[in-house]
């Protein structure tokens, strides 16, 4: 409850805690939220609330927390936060922050500082030394960005910090929308790794999300056993960015090819991995492919385009083929309440394994065509 006290607004609330033993014990806070504005007030009276949620302050702690002598540097802090992402996000959430936190923890004037030392002069620093020594791409450095923001504004909630800078993103193009020709994509195969092409035949064939859904694949959520509707197999996404995002998606003749073949050549080897792309890494499986993807798209002669654009060239695709909507909004993993109010619920299986049948055959003849327009003197010898 707020009321105004004098020229001043207060809050009044009760606040309960379950004990172990099953007894329940009973609070009443009133307290001065030391403003003239009744929107500032309930602004902090909704803080008190949440810190008392989250279990950062017992009711009979003061509120607003003291503040630390000094705001810890940004390397120990981070460990906090990483603390705080495993608890209060999803696993594919706590992973981007992880993998962004590596790259800040690498830039020093960022990683030895305290939180107040880190102004925007700093992270623009930050920002052309990614892009101009690093060579990375905008869209990582914008991720870096958006993780520090959250960091910063993370420290402000818990007292640690008083103010968080500003922190704008680099301008970038929408570089994901990008639809691959079937002959650029026979032209790229033609110079790709192993490892890259295999990788693409599952992103354009199932269109999967890189980061999140095919790097970190495993053998387990793989099946390859025929079923009627998936008569060449399916991959399990059991996790994923939005509810939605967990689905089963049917495989391509050629997706399949490459899943049986890597699983045969995994399981010959003395300690086989539990993932699909194996990495040397901490997470035992490949996080990012972009050096090879850039390699492949110079040497075939290419415009450049983003690895996820096999997604969004999948999904294209298969509208093309004949696909309706909500067969491939499933397929897709797209998600929002209306959207899946509306649709989902009348995508059954055999519908889904209806329209991606048409789309096997759509992919299928044009993959041969693109094949043969990007290597005539091959077909006129086959003939």
């Amino acid at each position: 409850m707020i009321y105004k006290r004098g020229k001043a607004y207060s809050y009044n609330f009760r606040w309960s805690i379950r004990h172990e033993d099953g007894t329940v014990e009973n609070f009443r806070i009133r307290q001065s939220a030391k403003t003239h504005k009744r929107k500032e007030a309930e602004d902090a009276e909704n803080e008190h609330k949440r810190a008392l949620r989250l279990g950062e302050i017992h009711p009979n702690d003061p509120w607003p927390k003291p503040k630390a002598s000094a705001p810890p540097v940004f390397r120990t802090f981070a460990k906090e936060f990483l603390q705080f992402c495993s608890t209060h996000t999803k696993p594919g959430t706590h992973t981007f922050y992880d993998v962004c936190l590596e790259r800040l923890l690498t830039f020093a004037a960022i990683a030895d500082a305290t939180l107040d030392a880190i102004t925007g002069e700093t992270v623009s620093r930050y920002a052309r030394h990614r892009q101009e020594v690093a060579k990375n791409s905008v869209i990582t450095v914008n991720a870096d960005l958006r993780t520090l923001r959250r960091m910063l504004k993370l420290a402000v909630e818990w007292g640690k910090l008083d103010r968080a800078p500003a922190i704008h993103e680099l301008p970038q193009p929408k570089g994901r929308d990008r639809v691959v020709s079937f002959e650029e994509e026979a032209l790229y195969m033609a110079k790709a790794s192993d490892n890259l092409r295999d990788a693409t035949i599952l992103a354009v064939d199932t269109g999967l999300r890189p980061n999140s859904e095919l790097f970190p694949l495993k053998w387990a959520d793989v099946d390859l056993a025929a079923s009627a509707e998936c008569p060449h197999g399916a991959i399990h996404v059991r996790q994923g960015k939005t509810d939605s995002a967990q689905r089963s998606l049917p495989l391509t003749p050629r997706a399949a090819d490459v899943l049986q073949r890597r699983k045969t050549a995994a399981e010959a080897k003395p300690k086989p991995s539990p993932f699909v792309f194996a990495g040397a890494g901490m997470k035992g499986h490949i996080v990012s492919m972009q050096h090879p993807h850039e390699e492949a798209i110079a040497d075939a002669g290419l415009a450049s385009f983003e690895f996820y654009c096999w997604r969004h060239t999948f999904g294209t695709r298969a509208a093309q083929s004949g696909m309706d909507r909500f067969t491939l909004a499933r397929l897709m993993g797209h998600s929002s309440p209306t959207v899946a109010a509306r649709y989902y619920i009348h995508v059954t299986e055999t519908h889904v394994a209806a329209g991606f049948g048409k789309f096997v055959e759509y992919q299928t003849r044009n993959v041969a065509e693109g094949l043969a327009a990007a290597f005539p003197q091959a077909s006129e010898a086959v003939q």
